[in-house]
């Protein structure tokens, strides 16, 4: 093999560098056709951004400790399942907005947060409400009929009830107990005598008595706050209403319109190359 000799090209090499040439060749030929599809596409995407209903989005964040990841995803699915169905009667009753406002809401969904808890016997977590809705003017309305709606779940209120009933007994006793130790200091301070039922002498330190009578104090107060916060779902930031909606947007309506215009043009080219390759190879079988 001498050093003149050029070295063999791969014909796949040469398939694809003929088959370049001639996609570059096509677009050449048909860019005018391209031009007219990118510009009607911009044109189609600017009168959907015109034409198409505004979408507004809001969140609202609530705090609950009995409230359920589990029960949310539910509550999530049960109202999506609703709206995908246009029952506007049935959405409008669990979410205390007229059938007409019903039919502005487009999508609900509620997300859950862990949150660390002091108290280990008990687990809040923060739940994040998304709407997206073509009426904001209802978001004030549609908090409130949420947030009811979640409060008046059977399970939701059994567990509350469970809450009063304990919180008010042990408020109860408590108070049995501080009166109970309140006559007891009263009677060492006046200096009489404290007798156990044998009848024999009890002694008595009154610093214990002081701390314990603190320390109750303390707890009954504890309990108290607890009971005012019983309710099972707290409301930590409501919706805002902006008058900025989320959708349609100018830029994605213009790509998308874009995008679209030159698929269909580069559609009917493809369309146009393979009708005249098979013309072709019909004429060859022919003449052989």
């Amino acid at each position: 093999m001498t050093e003149n000799q050029r070295q063999p090209i791969n014909s796949d090499e040469i398939d694809l560098v003929e088959l370049l040439a001639k996609i570059v060749v096509v677009i050449k030929n048909n860019t005018r056709s391209l031009v007219i599809g990118f510009i009607v596409g911009c044109v189609l995407g600017l009168a959907y951004f015109q034409l198409a209903p505004a979408i507004y989005e809001s969140k609202m964040i609530l705090l609950s400790d009995i409230l359920t990841e589990s029960y949310s995803e539910r509550i999530t699915e049960s109202l999506d399942n609703l709206i995908k169905e246009n029952n506007t009667k049935v959405l409008s009753e669990r979410l205390g907005v007229s059938a007409e406002e019903a039919k502005s809401i487009s999508e609900i969904k509620i997300e859950s947060v862990k949150q660390e808890s002091k108290d280990e016997k008990t687990e809040s977590s923060i739940f994040i409400i998304t709407v997206k809705i073509k009426e904001n003017t209802i978001l004030p309305k549609l908090e409130k009929g949420i947030i009811e709606y979640l409060r008046n779940n059977e399970f939701v209120k059994i567990r509350v009830n469970q809450r009063l009933t304990y919180y008010n007994t042990m408020i109860d006793k408590i108070g049995l107990e501080i009166n109970s130790l309140d006559s007891l200091k009263k009677r060492l301070f006046l200096g009489q005598p404290i007798y156990s039922k044998s009848s024999e002498m009890m002694l008595v330190d009154p610093t214990n008595i002081y701390s314990k009578i603190i320390e109750l104090n303390r707890e009954q107060i504890n309990l108290k706050n607890s009971l005012e916060l019983v309710n099972s779902i707290q409301l930590v930031e409501g919706f805002t209403v902006f008058d900025k909606p989320v959708s349609p947007k100018l830029s994605i309506s213009l790509a998308s319109g874009a995008t679209f215009g030159l698929f269909v043009v580069l559609f009917i080219i493809a369309f146009k190359s393979l009708r005249k390759i098979i013309s072709l190879s019909e004429e060859k079988l022919a003449k052989s």
